[in-house]
């Protein structure tokens, strides 16, 4: 019995694992709000790369002005650059490489660390 349930703990383990999503961390580099009605950003972690494809000047990552919580990233955004803070996008493997990303459709939105 208790080989089972210690076989049934390591496969949910494992599996918990299979499933989880690429977190990256990076500093914002760059930020530009373009007429496009996107707030653009990028990133010093080349990890991005992968999964969000850069655009001009290196610009992958964006927020939609049209998203209700607009505000609240531009705020944490542009605060997290201009203090140099890290800021973590969770699960970005939800994008394949082909285009820029839109942040918002992770689910996770943004963390942004403190200052060491």
């Amino acid at each position: 019995m208790n080989k089972k349930i210690l076989l049934g703990c390591l496969l949910w383990c494992i599996s918990s694992y299979g499933f989880a999503g690429v977190d990256l961390t990076g500093k914002i580099t760059r930020v530009w709000l373009k007429d496009d009605d996107k707030l653009w950003f990028a990133m010093d972690n080349t990890q991005f790369n992968t999964y969000c494809k850069p655009r001009w000047f290196g610009f992958n990552l964006y927020i939609p002005k049209s998203d209700k919580d607009f505000p609240y990233y531009y705020g944490l955004i542009t605060s997290a650059s201009a203090k140099g803070q890290k800021v973590r996008i969770s699960a970005i493997n939800v994008f394949d490489g082909s285009t820029a990303c839109n942040v918002i459709q992770t689910g996770y939105g943004i963390v942004v660390h403190s200052t060491p």
